[in-house]
């Protein structure tokens, strides 16, 4: 089933004692099968223009969020091994790791969603930060 949804996204970054806390609240298209899988899309903006984000399922422990803008992105959050990540700037191209601690995933064929993702980037084998992004659907 497809639906349009209101998208509410907190999402935390820490590094170095200092945390950048962001909340979202945007309009969205969420699609949910019978199986439970999920795919979601829903545009921001900001001061640098407008940012697409696509957020997709392939089972509960498997989750891509990918992010195209001034900046590109395609995270692969695995619950199961660490897994490597570009991430695209108008400056260069930057090269992380994601090692994920939580995926916590909620859908029904209302549709409707409930997603809690935590974890931390590492850059050339150092933690960069800590991030949890908690999104829900209505």
């Amino acid at each position: 089933m497809t639906a349009d949804v209101k998208v509410r996204m907190r999402s935390v970054q820490k590094a170095d004692d200092l945390a950048d806390i962001n909340t979202t609240e945007t309009d969205g298209r969420l699609t949910v099968s019978p199986d439970k899988k999920f795919m979601l899309r829903f545009d921001t903006t900001d001061e640098n223009g407008v940012t697409s984000t696509t957020i997709k399922s392939k089972d509960s422990d498997h989750i891509t969020v990918t992010r195209k803008g001034i900046t590109e992105t395609k995270m692969e959050f695995d619950a199961d091994a660490p897994t490597p990540f570009l991430y695209r700037t108008p400056l260069g191209t930057l090269e992380f790791m994601l090692k994920t601690y939580e995926i916590s995933l909620i859908t029904d064929e209302t549709p409707s969603l409930s997603l809690i993702l935590r974890y931390s980037l590492y850059n050339s084998g150092a933690c960069v930060s800590t991030n949890s992004i908690e999104l829900t659907t209505g």
